[in-house]
């Protein structure tokens, strides 16, 4: 690889890894589906919470290079997976569940730092955009957490249709009709405490959709029409080379 194309690598970032974010946002498209498209009534939301747990820390080491972020991130992966070990266990102090108030904190910081991640890329590239939808899809599992720990400790803050209890495939769902504020009405919130959550992320998803990967997207498609060449000397160079036949005699006839 020629000197001049190795400083164009590095100066645009296109030999830098590309897919970071798409590894992330696959794993969580894949919880995803697994929760809620396979998922069966009754599905343990600690055991997702161990799950995610590791996706997580996969997505902040992606995401981040600062020492303190990552040991933040692995701190509350500690305590997420000690928690919902926890809840697996079936131990619930005062009513309240453990594994899903960490899972949820532990997924809102993962969402923030790799909300971060992305508006600080140099550049926008496929993989970058590719990790602005995945931080879209982990907030929607954050909250999704969320309403879970608030209907254990409040039940029936959620109406489902057919009169059934709120189970937690129910609240990944509504969680995701909220966010992209879509709104079937199978699943409604009904205290105070959760509405106001659920205006919240909807108020969250509008913003995302519309103002942030909105730009993300104009300005990589902005990018794709205004890529410089790799070095204009060498570039001319190269024509130059092309241009000149090596068996026809000089210009001057010598």
């Amino acid at each position: 690889m020629t000197p001049g194309r190795d400083s164009y690598r590095t100066r645009y970032g296109v030999g830098l890894p590309r897919a970071r974010f798409v590894t992330v946002l696959g794993l969580l498209l894949l919880l995803l589906v697994i929760e809620v498209g396979v998922g069966i009534r009754g599905t343990s939301p600690a055991l997702t919470g161990l799950w995610s747990s590791v996706i997580l820390v996969v997505a902040i080491v992606t995401a981040t290079e600062d020492r303190r972020s990552r040991r933040t991130g692995l701190t509350l992966a500690a305590l997420a997976i000690l928690s919902n070990g926890i809840s697996l266990a079936g131990y619930h102090p005062w009513g309240l569940s453990p594994g899903s108030a960490m899972s949820a904190l532990f997924a809102g910081y993962a969402t923030w730092r790799l909300f971060t991640g992305v508006m600080r890329s140099p550049r926008v590239t496929g993989d970058v955009l590719a990790g602005a939808l995945a931080a879209y899809v982990l907030a929607g599992m954050s909250f999704a957490q969320l309403y879970h720990f608030i209907d254990a400790r409040w039940p029936g803050s959620f109406a489902v249709a057919g009169g059934q209890r709120a189970a937690f495939p129910d609240l990944v769902y509504f969680s995701f009709v909220t966010l992209l504020t879509i709104g079937f009405g199978d699943v409604v919130p009904t205290t105070g405490s959760v509405r106001a959550v659920t205006l919240l992320e909807g108020l969250f998803g509008v913003v995302s959709t519309t103002v942030v990967m909105a730009a993300l997207v104009a300005a990589y498609l902005g990018q794709r029409g205004s890529l410089p060449s790799p070095d204009p000397d060498e570039a001319r160079v190269g024509v130059a080379g092309r241009g000149r036949d090596d068996d026809a005699p000089p210009a001057d006839g010598k």
